[in-house]
Formats: C-alpha cells, sequence, structure tokens
C-alpha cells in the first residue's frame, strides 16, 4: 500500500479546541534545517532568517460567524536568484497578515468549498481542531516574494536596433538562426 507522507518544512500546529480567552501568542523561529528545507520548496539560494509573532484568539469573522482568528507579523531574510543577471541578492521580508478559520461544522451546506481568492477577508474552513502555524507563515512568506526577482539595478539589454535578421536570429541562437541567413538568399 503506497501512502504519501506530507512533510510540512516549518510545522507549529496549535489545538484550538481549548484556547484561553486571552488567546495565545506564539513565536517561531525557522531552524536551519527548516529553512533549508523552505528553500528547497520555494526555490530560494538561502534562508539567512525567518521570525514570526502569532496571535491566536477566538473571535467572529467578518461574516459574524465564530471563528478562530489569526493574526501574525514575520520578519525573513532570503536569498533569491536574479531572473536578468543569474546573480544572487538578499530580500528583506517584512509582512503581516490575519486570517479567520471558521469551524466546518459552523458552515452552511456547500459554504467554504468554492474560496474566492481575490477576497482578503474570506474565512477558511476549520476541519479539524488544529492550526500549523508555521505552515502558514511559511505560505504568506512565499507569497510575497517576487515570483521572477530581480536584482536592484539589473537591466534587461533590449537594445536590438541596428541589428539586421540575421544577425539577431544568429545572436539569440535559437532554432530559427539558420532561416535568418536563408532569407538574404532568396
Amino acid at each position: 500500500m503506497d501512502q504519501v507522507i506530507s512533510e510540512v518544512e516549518l510545522s507549529r500546529p496549535l489545538d484550538v479546541s481549548d484556547l484561553p480567552s486571552q488567546g495565545r501568542f506564539v513565536v517561531i523561529e525557522a531552524s536551519p534545517a527548516e529553512g533549508a528545507a523552505l528553500c528547497r520548496r520555494f526555490g530560494l539560494v538561502d534562508l539567512c532568517a525567518l521570525t514570526a509573532r502569532v496571535q491566536v484568539k477566538r473571535g467572529r469573522s467578518k461574516e459574524g460567524e465564530r471563528a478562530i482568528h489569526v493574526q501574525a507579523s514575520f520578519c525573513a531574510e532570503v536569498v533569491q536568484k536574479c531572473v536578468v543577471t543569474l546573480e544572487s541578492f538578499t530580500v528583506n521580508v517584512d509582512e503581516k497578515f490575519e486570517i479567520y478559520f471558521v469551524p466546518s461544522a459552523d458552515l452552511s451546506e456547500g459554504e467554504g468549498v468554492v474560496i474566492d481568492l481575490l477576497d482578503d477577508d474570506a474565512s477558511e474552513p476549520l476541519h479539524v481542531p488544529e492550526v500549523d502555524l508555521g505552515e502558514l507563515v511559511a505560505q504568506h512568506m512565499a507569497l510575497t516574494l517576487d515570483p521572477y526577482p530581480r536584482r536592484p539595478g539589473a537591466v534587461v539589454n533590449t537594445d536590438v536596433d541596428g541589428m539586421d535578421d540575421a544577425e539577431l536570429a544568429a545572436e539569440s541562437n535559437n532554432p530559427f538562426a539558420i532561416l535568418g541567413q536563408l532569407k538574404h538568399k532568396m
């Protein structure tokens, strides 16, 4: 029997079934091993530091449903590879996020199945009384990073003025380079 084992790189599960009235405050710091695993997952050169401060408390969603309210702030220092120069460079991230988890028993039938990705105030369904705070932080960190990182000052050379089609085709070393050379022989 094949089993898929999902390993979360930065796992900090919190049982939310019995939160105290003032909630819980959790500090998360990624270890070097967790940082290396997150680098593999998100295609980073290095994750020098990742620290988060998370407040979890009972409350009401913006729709008035009873919910678990998670507020977090995190800062990270990551090293990414520039898509233009292929040089590594450091990016500092300092962000905040909040999310509401509504117990699935409290959702109307069909509610929470389709999540509007453009709605920042959308509530997430909570199927088990546990929230993995580390995974939430890792996902939000990944969302803040540029998927096509460019080192500050990196410039794409788009100056092709003065080159004829044959030179341009040969210069780009593409499969159509021969066609560009044949064009002048016709």
